[in-house]
């Protein structure tokens, strides 16, 4: 929100725009002193993992990021 923000301040004839309009390259110079280190990490996680739990679920068990596997009910 801050980075928001400080962009519409150096930015005041954008107007309304959507947040992919933005610089996001600004945006996370002033978010990411208060984020501290960013760190991504490869696993083998998968929406499948540990399901189904209690209840029985319509999963797609060929290709689990299909979006009904996501999905939450």
């Amino acid at each position: 929100m801050a980075g928001g923000r400080v962009w519409a301040f150096e930015n005041p004839d954008a107007g309304i725009v959507e947040a992919d309009e933005t610089d996001y390259r600004r945006c996370l110079e002033v978010q990411l002193p208060y984020l501290g280190p960013v760190k991504g990490f490869y696993t083998d996680w998968t929406p499948l993992a540990d399901r189904p739990g209690l209840f029985p679920e319509d999963l797609d068990e060929d290709d689990p990021w299909q979006f009904r596997n996501i999905l939450v009910r």
